[in-house]
């Protein structure tokens, strides 16, 4: 895909990647073999049509093709940025030719249409009304659908602006605020009311207002501790503060040398802000190898080519001040057996620690929910995750729903949007089946 070049995109937060233009999107999409049981679908974790959309593409059927989107996907240009596309992973012509490419192409399709006013027909006018808290992508879709179907959807945000970690997570420069900015607004052309800066207390107090049910979408907002010596140091944040702050226009001073701890999407993304900031030297500090990299493989190389520099088999031992300046101490690191989660379990290498003169550390090893006690809602017995059913989002109170991070814990953006799905389905069933019982 064309993309600004490292000189022109470090010096600000514009986007890096462009669209593809119709005659390449038309040749990609007659590429697709349209297998009778696309794997693509099943690999979709929101079960995308994409035989389909990728087709009428091909046709030229442009409005048809984001129709069919759009019966999963309220969200087609952000996911189109955003998306690891695990689709394309599953793709029959990835085994001996480049799959096909269709996260870009929905990207097209939905590109297409960016300047329209979008009005979604709602399906018909329903009495009762359901209470959102949070309005990230998990929230922003059971929202969609609901009211879709008719009911009346208010949406309760503890943050200035709607979006959840899609505004204050993921960078401009993977996804415009122009471009969110504009698929919130369809959401909103159903008559989803969206209160931003509006912390829910007690969800007791939202069935007191009327709401027949509730779904708990606050996401995974909470940065993990790194647990090392001096991780209170003034000069350490942990990367959900700090692209939060970033993607909320606050001002945030890093200093030349930026030390960045982990290796998921969330360590590229601080990495790669902090140089748009401009910080000079960007290392990120990973305990395993690159094989083990979490974060997406495309992520890692955008970062390599804007210049920030990765320290493989490295962990933090511990941070302090010296004369005035900040030290960052790490150990070397060894791969041992495999851990639970199938990698390599890094192990310390006796007496190779190493020290390096930083100006900040930016801790970016992990985001966990963060759920209110006064909700009095279920929590896992490990992690700070909601009790939810898998195949009903049915939490421990009834009428009370939950999905998207706060019951998985930070995962991808289209499977909290298949988490939202299948919750407005379910307390569409939920409330159909209260209805029937008056």
């Amino acid at each position: 895909m064309p993309q600004l070049s490292v000189e022109e995109r470090i010096d600000n937060f514009q986007e890096v990647e462009f669209g593809y233009a119709e005659e390449e999107m038309r040749r990609e999409a007659s590429r697709c073999l349209q297998c009778e049981d696309p794997p693509c679908v099943e690999a979709c974790p929101a079960h995308l049509n994409i035989k389909k959309y990728v087709f009428e593409a091909r046709e030229g059927r442009y409005r048809d093709g984001l129709d069919t989107i759009l019966e999963r996907l309220p969200f087609p240009a952000a996911v189109g940025r955003v998306c690891p596309h695990p689709c394309e992973d599953a793709c029959v012509r990835y085994t001996h030719f480049d799959p096909i490419a269709s996260r870009a192409i929905k990207r097209f399709l939905a590109d297409q249409f960016m300047d329209a006013d979008w009005h979604p027909k709602i399906e018909a006018k329903l009495e009762e009304k359901v209470a959102i808290v949070g309005s990230g992508p998990a929230g922003l879709t059971a929202a969609y659908y609901l009211a879709k179907m008719g009911y009346g959807v208010t949406i309760f945000e503890s943050l200035p602006q709607a979006g959840g970690m899609m505004r204050v997570g993921i960078p401009s420069y993977r996804l415009p605020r122009k471009v969110l900015d504009h698929e919130i607004n369809m959401v909103k052309n159903l008559g989803v009311e969206i209160k931003t800066n509006a912390r829910v207390e007690s969800l007791d107090t939202l069935f007191k207002d009327g709401y027949q049910a509730i779904l708990v979408a606050t996401g995974a907002h909470q940065g993990m501790k790194m647990r090392v010596e001096g991780e209170d140091h003034p000069g350490v944040m942990e990367c959900t503060d700090f692209l939060r702050d970033v993607n909320l226009g606050k001002t945030v001073k890093l200093g030349d040398r930026v030390a960045v701890i982990g290796g998921g999407n969330a360590a590229m993304d601080s990495a790669r802000t902090a140089l748009r900031l401009g910080s000079k030297e960007v290392t990120i500090f990973y305990r395993r190898t690159r094989t083990e990299m979490p974060a997406d493989a495309e992520e890692v190389e955008e970062a390599i080519k804007e210049g920030v520099k990765i320290e493989f088999l490295a962990a933090p031992r511990k941070v302090f001040s010296k004369n005035g300046a900040l030290v960052l101490e790490n150990i070397r690191m060894k791969l041992g057996a495999p851990d639970a989660s199938r990698r390599r379990r890094p192990e310390p290498i006796e007496g190779s620690e190493f020290k390096v003169d930083v100006d900040s550390v930016i801790a970016a090893i992990g985001q966990a929910p963060e759920v209110p006690e006064q909700f009095n809602i279920e929590i896992g017995r490990f992690g700070n995750v909601i009790v939810a059913e898998g195949d009903t989002s049915a939490t421990s109170k009834e009428g009370i729903f939950a999905a998207g991070d706060a019951v998985t814990g930070p995962r991808i953006v289209i499977e909290a949007v298949a988490a939202g799905l299948e919750a407005a389905e379910s307390i569409d069933r939920y409330c159909r089946s209260k209805r029937q019982q008056v």
